[in-house]
């Protein structure tokens, strides 16, 4: 995925007293406008994912104003009436949105991405869709192939979350009132005011020790909200002159399209940058009656701001589908204007014959609106769990297939100097759709190997006796880790009593020095694990280590991890080979695997009559400055350098699939390819 900010949904939720307020809608309108230009092109508008911003604020300046007129009227809050109107007024169009994905996924889209999607329709409709993110840590934005397409429902779950708890926070704060003869609004702007800066400060610190989960836990965008309610709750007792009003008016303006325009994803975000955007749409709301006023009153713009809602809701699997259906990676111009249209008609007819009836339909009483909204749920439930559940079983079942035979040699199928024959017309292995799924350390039964962990038993992560002779540890980020298997396979067959294996691998981290930066910040989580692990492979003295990693360029695509100069990771390769061979330990380095161009599996599936369309030019697949680590290695003349390239690619093409076997899951090589890697491997390595 791109590393790009997702995006949140406007709340048409509350009609308070601000309802007659035409900027406000010109606001939302304003808002889902960037946000749409954003998703369709990220590039135009880099920090178009300030969206969330501005309709975080909107919402808790007409959710928390309206509730807080309630408690200076009535002394409390109505809870069963508060919760009836956002079911009318948010359910029923989400439900439908849920409903027509589960349809488009099951008609459109290949089998092996139901239940990645099924997941998050059912979390969706459960209000917990920014938790199961922030569990995944997914951090996207613009959609590419392969996105969720209800992934943007992270933010309505947000605003629910947090709406269990505000109107209670009122309830007490005005109970509070009533015991110390108090005012009630005073309380309660004292109440959220504490809610909203400890959020702030919690946003600040989360976001520096995990960027990617801090983007959606509820706790980091509380403070969003409660600047929006505390506008509303003082706004009636503020008055600014028409010069304090337009500038304010406009200042906000500015900020917002600045974020909008200057923000990238190199950002900690939310953070205290998202204070710009955050303080901008409340300057916005707060300078009333302004030239600004107007435009955003003007009745087009009005009228984007009363479908807002439901635009925002159908844009995303509308992009999401249309890139799948189209094979890309982004939209074409042609595209575009097909997903933007579309978008509209939908979200048109979803106001229209929605949202407006279901908000206007009472159910009789209160006990019915809620009977409504649990059906709706259930409904959405249901209908996600039926093809989850089918395609999880057509899933393990191909999984379980995955074996290699005399039909699927794989490596050894372009083996310059014996090759095996590979027979045309049978199936692939891995099969297209769990190719993603076939990785390394498969049920090795000792913990994590992925993320080796210093506290982990010092007998884990091993394979082969315990009396052989010889040691071989394995180093690096998962690009190394994908090497593991066959080296396993040797030291408990062939080698079996001659060799052993530790992995101390960990995703993520190449075995460097020098730490990667994020937005200036130096990330040192895997350099100073590095340094411990130096520390315990010198202690064990093996008789080899290997070593891989992804290039520079990888890290910054899939990661968004830089290094200030290329030189840094370099000079940080080069300390770590320099210790090694400082200490007599015989080294190699395996060359990185080329870079695919395209999620591999999933252009298999679509193409599977033409695998060669799925291949990648070797230009194309070595583009950049070259492996860093096999740079570093060439200035220590006793360190082996492993090329695997003659048997990932042929001619100028490094293909998709060979000898039968899908080469690529993602950005790694799968499993059973690096099976079949095993003789050029281990013999380059010397270990046969």
């Amino acid at each position: 995925m791109s590393a790009e900010r997702p995006v949140t949904a406007p709340d048409p939720a509350a009609r308070p007293q601000h309802a007659l307020r035409g900027d406000i809608q010109g606001l939302r309108a304003l808002a889902v406008g960037i946000v749409l230009l954003y998703h369709l092109r990220p590039s135009w508008l880099p920090g178009g994912f300030v969206g969330v911003d501005v309709f975080f604020v909107i919402s808790g300046f007409l959710i928390i104003g309206t509730l807080t007129n309630e408690v200076r009227r009535s002394g409390t809050v109505s809870l069963r009436a508060f919760y009836a109107r956002r079911i009318r007024r948010l359910l029923p169009a989400a439900t439908a949105v849920l409903l027509a994905t589960v349809a488009a996924t099951v008609l459109l889209l290949p089998q092996s991405q139901w239940p990645k999607i099924m997941r998050e329709v059912v979390g969706s409709a459960l209000n917990a869709q920014n938790w199961l993110l922030a569990v995944l840590s997914n951090d996207y934005g613009h959609a590419t192939a392969g996105a969720s397409p209800v992934q943007h429902y992270w933010s309505l779950a947000v605003e629910e979350q947090f709406y269990l708890v505000i109107p209670i926070l009122l309830i007490a704060t005005a109970a509070l009132a009533r015991r110390f003869n108090g005012g009630r609004v005073r309380y309660a702007v004292v109440a959220v005011a504490l809610v909203t800066v400890a959020s702030f400060v919690f946003s600040v610190v989360y976001t520096q020790l995990d960027h990617g989960a801090a983007y959606f836990v509820t706790p980091t965008r509380m403070w969003e909200l409660g600047i929006g309610g505390l506008a509303a709750m003082v706004l009636h007792r503020v008055s600014l002159g028409r010069a304090a009003r337009e500038l304010l008016g406009w200042l906000g303006f500015a900020a917002v399209a600045f974020s909008a325009f200057y923000y990238t994803t190199d950002l900690q975000f939310p953070g205290w940058v998202a204070a710009v955007p955050v303080l901008g749409t409340a300057a916005m709301l707060v300078g009333t009656e302004t030239l600004l006023g107007r435009v955003l009153s003007l009745r087009p713009i009005r009228y984007v701001g009363d479908i807002s809602y439901s635009l925002y809701l159908w844009h995303w699997p509308v992009i999401v589908v249309t890139l799948e259906l189209s094979d890309n990676e982004r939209l074409s111009k042609k595209e575009m204007l097909f997903a933007a249209v579309l978008s509209f008609a939908l979200a048109a007819v979803s106001k229209r014959f929605i949202e407006d009836p279901f908000r206007r339909n009472r159910f009789g009483r209160l006990r019915g609106t809620y009977a409504f909204g649990a059906v709706l749920v259930v409904v959405s439930v249901i209908a996600a769990a039926v093809p989850w559940y089918t395609a999880e079983r057509k899933l393990d079942r191909l999984a379980s297939s995955m074996i290699l035979d005399a039909d699927h040699p794989g490596a050894m199928a372009i083996d310059a100097r014996s090759p095996q024959p590979a027979p045309a017309g049978v199936p692939l292995v891995p099969d297209p759709a769990v190719a993603n799924e076939d990785g390394p350390y498969g049920g090795s039964g000792d913990g994590d190997c992925h993320v080796y962990q210093l506290s982990l038993p010092k007998t884990a992560c091993s394979w082969g006796d315990d009396s052989a002779r010889k040691t071989v540890v394995l180093l690096g980020d998962s690009h190394a880790a994908q090497y593991s298997t066959p080296l396993i396979d040797f030291v408990q067959g062939a080698g079996r009593g001659q060799w052993k294996l530790k992995a101390m691998t960990r995703n993520g981290c190449p075995f460097t020095t020098v730490p990667p930066s994020e937005a200036g910040w130096p990330f040192t989580v895997c350099s100073d694990q590095n340094a411990a692990v130096l520390n315990r492979v010198k202690a064990l003295k093996p008789d080899l280590v290997v070593l891989s990693g992804m290039s520079r360029e990888a890290y910054a695509a899939d990661l968004k991890w830089t290094w200030n100069s290329r030189e840094d990771m370099l000079r940080g390769y080069r300390d770590m080979l320099g210790a090694l061979s400082a200490a007599n330990i015989p080294t190699a380095v395996i060359k990185d695997l080329p870079k695919p161009n395209s999620q591999v599996p999933r252009c298999l599936e679509r193409n599977s009559d033409d695998t060669a369309t799925c291949g990648t030019p070797r230009a194309e697949a070595f583009a950049g400055e070259g492996d860093p680590l096999v740079e570093a290695a060439a200035a220590h003349p006793d360190t082996k350098i492993v090329d695997l390239t003659p048997w990932y690619c042929v001619g100028d093409v490094c293909p998709a699939v060979i000898g039968n076997v899908v080469v690529y899951r993602n950005n790694h090589v799968t499993n059973l390819y690096s099976r079949t890697l095993a003789t050029p491997l281990l013999g380059q390595l010397g270990m046969i």
